[in-house]
């Protein structure tokens, strides 16, 4: 009997997976795409989701089953998992394999919650779903990176920020803050449409945030939108500046950093004072934001260092913990 133990991060845009023996893992969006009639009927998954609904004869709908670490969509989540699971075990997988799941969830989950990621694990055929935490799966890989033990750990990702004092594998204290990535993609089109009266779609205000946001406040970057006008409702094109979004970019880092202030400040004198040897490790998506780590550096006096891959450390940490369980 052939074993096999597939890891799972589970995020809102994107879900990874990964298989233990090799390392080798796959990511695709979080999001299926069903029938507008028949909500059963699966019509695609990841890319070919997205590709159906762009095609005006397909009368589907989108459907994201992921939020914030958990299931809020069990048979499209199925159809998710499933999907990666024929991409990671081609060929490999036998009817009678054993399949072992290890999935990344968030520190507060509740345990009903987790129940619901195992129901749909087990009837994809696993024999057992085990849970990591997500900042202990990224501090295994930003830990080897950086050639640390201790420090705190920032993911910076869609839905929320994870705040973590991990020391020797212990979360010694962490907090979670509902103020991230979509958040200030929100606050780009707000700040865009109360000063030009133009209305700002999530994807565009995205493409902006991702082009031209910066904590380089003498970043001279442009980037073009399309948007509508809310007085014609013809559409157009403006050119934004990235000091045009500054106030708005710092507004958010500065409260990350009051966060991490705190978190230091509520644990003891001895651990502060090692994990701050080592400061900030940074990763997730919002991790990329240009100049973040020296804007943290100059605003918390501790050394602050982000991820050379910051979107995939925590499907990297997770093998690597899978590994280690072994």
């Amino acid at each position: 009997m052939a074993n096999y133990e597939v890891v799972f991060d589970l995020g809102s845009q994107y879900t990874s997976a990964g298989l233990k023996d090799d390392g080798y893992f796959v990511k695709i969006p979080s999001v299926v795409a069903v029938d507008g009639n028949d909500p059963q009927h699966i019509v695609g998954v990841g890319m070919a989701a997205i590709s159906a609904a762009q095609d005006g004869s397909n009368n589907c709908k989108l459907v994201y089953p992921i939020l914030e670490g958990t299931v809020v969509d069990t048979s499209c989540a199925k159809a998710l998992f499933a999907e990666l699971l024929k991409r990671i075990l081609p060929g490999k997988a036998k009817i009678f394999s054993y399949l072992k799941v290890t999935c990344v969830v968030p520190c507060a989950m509740v345990s009903s919650d987790k129940k619901n990621i195992e129901s749909v694990f087990l009837a994809l055929g696993s024999r057992v779903v085990n849970f990591i935490e997500s900042p202990l799966a990224d501090s295994l890989a930003l830990f080897r990176e950086f050639s640390a033990v201790k420090g705190m750990i920032v993911n910076i990702g869609y839905d929320c920020v994870d705040f973590s004092v991990v020391y020797h594998n212990n979360i010694v204290a962490g907090s979670t803050l509902y103020y991230s990535g979509k958040h200030l993609t929100q606050a780009i089109a707000e700040k865009i449409r109360a000063k030009y009266q133009v209305q700002l779609s999530f994807d565009q205000a995205e493409l902006l945030k991702v082009n031209c946001a910066s904590l380089y406040a003498n970043d001279m970057s442009t980037y073009t939108v399309n948007c509508v006008n809310l007085q014609t409702g013809a559409t157009e094109s403006i050119v934004i500046s990235s000091k045009e979004l500054y106030d708005t970019i710092v507004e958010f880092v500065k409260k990350y950093c009051s966060v991490i202030s705190s978190l230091f400040a509520s644990v003891n004198d001895s651990v502060c004072s090692i994990a701050s040897e080592e400061g900030v490790l940074l990763c997730g998506g919002g991790a990329l934001l240009q100049g973040i780590d020296s804007f943290m550096h100059n605003e918390l006096s501790l050394p602050v260092r982000v991820a050379s891959d910051p979107a995939n450390v925590t499907i990297t940490g997770a093998l690597m913990y899978s590994e280690k369980a072994q």
